[in-house]
C-alpha cells in the first residue's frame, strides 16, 4: 500500500513539474496532446496497479477477510485528494470500498458460527466487530464520501435532519460523520441481533450463562463505543446509543439475578417458623425439619451456584467486581438475618452439620465467582 501511494504522489508531482516546464515551451494550443503522451505509460501504470489492489480488495471480501479490505480506504483518500487526474483508479476503490462496508454488514448478520464460549465471555464476532468499526474513524471524510453516492444513506440522512434535535450538518464534514454514523448504527444493530440469536443456543437450562454471555458482549461494545470515539460518531445517528446500551446492561443483570431465586427461597420463605416459638425455644418436630431442610437446601444451592459460576468469566474487570458487590448485596443481609435467626436454637443434634458457613463465609464464596483459580 505505502509504495503504490508514494507511485501516485510522485506520478503527481512529477505531472505538475511537466505541466510547467510545458509554458513557454510548448504552444498552448499542444499543450493537451503533448502532456497525454508525456503521461500516457505512467497513468497507465498506476491504472494498473490500482485495479490489481482493487481485485485484491474483491478476493478479500469474497473470503470476508474484510480486515484486508481496509487497505482501500488510505488509497482511496489519497486518490480522491487528486481528483481528477486519477479518477479511473478512485472509481475502482469507491466500489470496492461501498460493497466492502455493506458486505461486512450482511457477514455481521449471517454470521453462521455455533461455537460459544463455553465461560459466557466476549464472542469473536463482538471483539472483531468492534475492532473494524475503530479502525473506519481515521477515513471518516472518505467513508462519508462512499456512502453520500448511496440513495439508502442519504434518504436516512434526510430522515435524520427532520427529527429533533437534527444532527448539525453545517459542513461536508458534519455531513460525512453522520453518514458513518448511520453505518456504525446499522452494524450494531446486526451485531446485537446475531448474539441474542447466539445466546439462545445455551439452551433452557443455561439461562443464567447465557445472561452473563449477553452481559459480557453488550458491556464490551458499550466501553468499546466510548473509549473509541465511535459512540461521539453513532450518536449523531442514534442520539440514545449509550442509553440503550447501558439499558440492556442493566436488563441482563436482572436476567442473572434470577438465578439466585432457589437459593433465596431457602431464607426468605413465607413459610418460616413463627418468631414466637423460635424465642420460645420450644420447637416442634415440623419446625425443626423445616429449618433443617432450609439450612440443608441452602447449603446445597450456594456450594453448587460456586461451583458453577466460579468457571465462568466476566473478564472487564469493573464489571465483575459490580456482579459480586451486587450479589453480595442480594444475598448476605438476608442470609445474616436467617443465620441469626436461626443457628443458637436447638433445631438439631448436629449443628455442624447444617449451620455450615457464617454470612462471612458467604460473603467470600460470593468473591470467588467467575475466578477458575480461586
Amino acid at each position: 500500500m505505502e509504495n503504490y501511494l508514494l507511485l501516485v504522489v510522485g506520478l503527481h508531482r512529477l505531472m505538475q513539474m511537466e505541466h510547467s516546464l510545458m509554458a513557454g515551451i510548448i504552444p498552448l494550443a499542444h499543450h493537451h496532446k503533448i502532456f497525454e503522451i508525456i503521461t500516457r505509460d505512467a497513468l497507465d501504470t498506476v491504472v494498473q496497479d490500482g485495479e490489481n489492489i482493487a481485485a485484491r480488495a474483491k478476493r478479500c471480501i469474497n473470503r470476508h477477510d474484510f480486515a484486508a479490505v481496509l487497505v482501500v480506504f488510505p488509497i482511496l483518500k489519497h486518490l480522491l485528494a487528486m481528483k481528477p487526474e486519477f479518477d479511473r483508479t478512485v472509481e475502482g476503490c469507491d466500489i470496492n470500498g461501498a460493497k466492502a462496508l455493506e458486505d461486512f454488514i450482511e457477514s455481521v448478520k449471517g454470521d453462521a458460527s455455533t461455537a460459544l464460549p463455553k465461560d459466557g465471555t466476549v464472542h469473536e464476532l463482538t471483539s472483531n466487530s468492534l475492532t473494524f468499526l475503530e479502525q473506519l474513524l481515521d477515513f471518516v471524510d472518505t467513508i462519508g464520501g462512499i456512502l453520500s453516492r448511496d440513495p439508502q444513506y442519504t434518504s436516512l440522512l434526510q430522515h435524520l435532519t427532520q427529527q429533533a434535535p437534527p444532527p448539525p450538518l453545517h459542513s461536508q464534514a458534519d455531513k460525512n460523520k453522520v453518514l458513518l454514523g448511520i453505518y456504525i448504527r446499522r452494524v450494531l444493530v446486526q451485531l446485537n441481533l446475531a448474539l441474542v440469536g447466539k445466546s439462545e443456543l445455551y439452551g433452557a437450562g443455561d439461562a443464567c450463562l447465557r445472561a452473563i454471555f449477553r452481559l459480557n458482549n453488550s458491556h464490551y461494545v458499550s466501553t468499546a463505543l466510548a473509549r473509541s470515539g465511535l459512540l461521539s460518531v453513532v450518536s449523531l445517528a442514534q442520539p440514545d446509543c449509550q442509553q440503550s446500551y447501558l439499558d440492556m446492561i442493566k436488563e441482563n443483570k436482572r436476567l442473572y439475578t434470577q438465578s439466585w431465586n432457589r437459593l433465596l427461597s431457602y431464607i426468605c420463605g413465607a413459610d418460616d417458623v413463627p418468631a414466637a416459638v423460635v424465642q420460645a425455644g420450644k420447637l416442634r418436630d415440623k419446625d425443626r425439619s423445616l429449618v433443617k431442610e432450609k439450612f440443608a437446601g441452602f447449603n446445597k444451592e450456594i456450594e453448587e451456584i460456586v461451583k458453577t459460576q466460579r468457571g465462568y468469566s466476566i473478564p472487564a474487570v469493573e464489571l465483575r467486581e459490580e456482579v459480586k458487590k451486587d450479589n453480595r448485596e442480594l444475598i448476605v443481609p438476608k442470609y445474616k438475618a436467617f443465620f441469626e435467626k436461626y443457628s443458637n436454637i436447638p433445631f438439631t443434634k448436629n449443628p455442624e452439620k447444617y449451620v455450615k458457613y457464617t454470612p462471612e463465609q458467604v460473603a467470600d464464596l460470593i468473591n470467588q465467582l467467575f475466578d477458575a483459580a480461586a
